[in-house]
């Protein structure tokens, strides 16, 4: 009886979710979807549990599970939202109006259903001969939802519950990971940040493979953190187990991956290997299998070359940094007449660091030219990494000063500025694939800004405080530029605003350093010359 009071609020729960979502998706007779979502809603559940069992111990934090539930039903309603809103409120374009807010959701939901509709075998998703999904893996789960569980109608909307299930695991693991490396507070600032994340939440609610990747990499730090505190075995599971995960949905993040728990080890030092040697052999041939299937992958793609792996990882950072570099000259007027004024050798460089910090809030908020409906989720998805980027930066210098560069922290620092530095320069700092391949990382993100957060109020440092003034003030004075290319209010040119930004940048360093030696000397005196008073 006991067992099954506390079995009843699941299962109404899972009761309840899955015939909103079949009462919402109008495709076929009403509530005739309500089977398939009761079967994958129940199969989240049964996850999410099996995961909580494993992560949480038993007098661990309930309010995790606040947290997730936020998660899951954050995107739910973003991803219903959407799949109404667009064909209303969208562009006149093929994909938003059918309810898809990225093209290649839309691509990749279309050919699943293709698929599911043929004799062909689901496995055939991985033969490369789509253009939807390069690498295979979302468009077999899609075409086995489809041909599964929706031979009747085209329930899109299905596909929402796995990867709002995946972000909600995202969030166990991170909590997971940060809880183990930092401290509790630390890790709460990661569970919500990986929770309500703008671009984390976008992605979750749509037919993309970033949510599964994100919680890949969650896997793999929360398993490593495992290890280092002795867990080998367990640890080590875990991150085989997201090193996979990851490789299923994308090669490429798979090596990544794969790169992320032998440099973490590499950098500490603090994981015994002889203790697993099975998982050390387990872990080549897994990491054998990855790099197979990326060059495979990247041989198939039109124009690459037939050579060595060294000209194809060439050939893939600069040819596609090339093409993004072209769409980008089209696609932003600052960056465009950047280009236009400077030689062609500081294009890319450029381009990268105007990577850095897209999507670029100033030009959000002040963009007149799309929809309302674009205009939100443009302002909303600024806002998110506008609000994240001073505890990043903060955490890259804090984390060598103060916590020494052999530590978690450093690595970490080094981990999230390295990959947004390589996304950037893949895809020239573009504001779509630059942005979901840097927020693949977002749980390390979460767990550095929730220990920059620790630190600097333990500490009592001002420097986060005086990071966050600096990106306040070059955020006005680029809304004052963009106010005067969209409404021609009054307004400084371009050149003009970086050069007040440099100076305001100069001189403030110049005086809170000072400011910072002139109270450290004055220190002393007012103590009796004992600084330890």
């Amino acid at each position: 009886m006991k067992r099954l009071k506390n079995w009843l609020p699941w299962v109404s729960g899972v009761v309840a979710v899955s015939g909103v979502l079949a009462a919402l998706d109008v495709l076929g007779p009403p509530l005739s979807g309500w089977p398939a979502y009761f079967f994958l809603c129940a199969l989240s559940t049964a996850l999410i549990w099996f995961a909580w069992r494993r992560v949480i111990p038993k007098d661990g934090p309930r309010w995790i599970l606040i947290a997730m539930i936020v998660a899951i039903m954050l995107r739910f309603a973003v991803g219903i939202s959407l799949t109404y809103a667009l064909p209303i409120f969208g562009y006149d374009n093929r994909h938003q109006q059918t309810g898809f807010y990225f093209p290649d959701a839309f691509m990749r939901d279309r050919e699943a259903l293709k698929l599911a509709d043929s004799d062909k075998p689901l496995v055939s998703a991985f033969s490369g001969e789509e253009q939807g999904d390069q690498y295979g893996g979302l468009m077999f789960v899609i075409s086995a939802i489809y041909r599964v569980l929706s031979p009747d109608a085209h329930r899109q909307m299905l596909v929402l519950v796995f990867t709002a299930l995946a972000s909600a695991l995202a969030v166990l693991f991170t909590w997971g990971f940060a809880n183990i490396t930092f401290n509790n507070k630390a890790a709460v600032i990661a569970v919500w940040s990986v929770a309500v994340y703008p671009e984390a939440v976008l992605l979750g609610s749509s037919q993309m493979r970033e949510p599964f990747l994100i919680l890949g990499i969650a896997m793999t730090l929360y398993g490593y953190a495992r290890a280092r505190e002795g867990y080998s075995r367990s640890g080590w599971i875990v991150i085989l187990v997201g090193v996979v995960l990851t490789l299923f949905f994308s090669p490429p993040f798979g090596v990544m991956g794969l790169g992320i728990a032998a440099t973490v080890w590499l950098w500490e030092r603090k994981v015994d290997l002889r203790r697993i040697s099975w998982g050390v052999v387990l872990f080549f041939f897994i990491a054998l299998l990855a790099v197979y299937l990326t060059i495979n992958a990247w041989a198939g793609i039109e124009n690459s070359p037939v050579g060595s792996v060294g000209e194809l990882v060439n050939w893939w950072l600069s040819a596609g940094a090339r093409y993004e570099l072209s769409n980008l000259r089209k696609a932003s007027g600052m960056v465009r007449l950047l280009i236009e004024q400077t030689p062609l050798w500081a294009h890319l460089p450029m381009a990268t660091g105007n990577g850095l910090v897209q999507p670029f809030l100033p030009a959000a908020l002040m963009d007149n030219t799309g929809s309302i409906l674009a205009r939100t989720i443009a302002i909303w998805r600024a806002a998110g990494w506008f609000i994240l980027l001073p505890f990043l930066i903060y955490a890259l210098f804090a984390a060598f000063r103060r916590a020494g560069i052999r530590s978690i922290q450093s690595y970490l620092a080094l981990l999230v500025w390295g990959t947004a530095l390589l996304v950037s320069y893949r895809t020239a700092g573009d504001q779509w694939d630059n942005v979901r391949y840097r927020v693949v990382f977002l749980a390390a993100q979460a767990a550095l800004a929730g220990w920059a957060w620790t630190h600097a109020r333990r500490t009592g440092s001002p420097w986060l405080r005086r990071v966050i003034i600096v990106v306040g003030v070059a955020t006005l004075l680029f809304i004052q530029w963009y106010a005067g290319r969209y409404y021609n209010t009054p307004s400084l040119s371009l050149y003009t605003t970086i050069g007040v930004l440099g100076v305001f940048f100069v001189t403030y360093l110049i005086g809170v350093v000072s400011l910072d030696m002139w109270k450290a000397r004055r220190s002393p005196r007012l103590t009796g010359g004992n600084p330890e008073v």
